[in-house]
C-alpha cells in the first residue's frame, strides 16, 4: 500500500516537467507555421514558403 502511495506522489511530482517540455518541432518548421498563418491575411511570400518547407524537411519535420 506504502509502494502504490509512493510511485502515485512520485508520478504526481512529475507531471509539472512533464507538461512544461519545449516543443518538438523544429524551428524551421514552426517558423513555416508562422509564414503560413501570414498567408491566411494575404501578406506571404511565395519564394519564403517554399524555403522554408525545404529548410523543415531538411530538419527532419514533416507537414503538420
Amino acid at each position: 500500500m506504502i509502494k502504490h502511495l509512493m510511485l502515485a506522489l512520485a508520478l504526481v511530482a512529475a507531471l509539472p516537467a512533464i507538461a512544461a517540455e519545449p516543443e518538438r518541432r523544429p524551428y524551421s518548421c514552426r517558423l513555416l507555421d508562422d509564414e503560413q498563418r501570414k498567408c491566411a491575411f494575404g501578406s506571404c511570400d511565395a519564394r519564403t514558403l517554399s524555403r522554408l518547407r525545404k529548410e523543415c524537411l531538411r530538419d527532419g519535420g514533416g507537414p503538420m
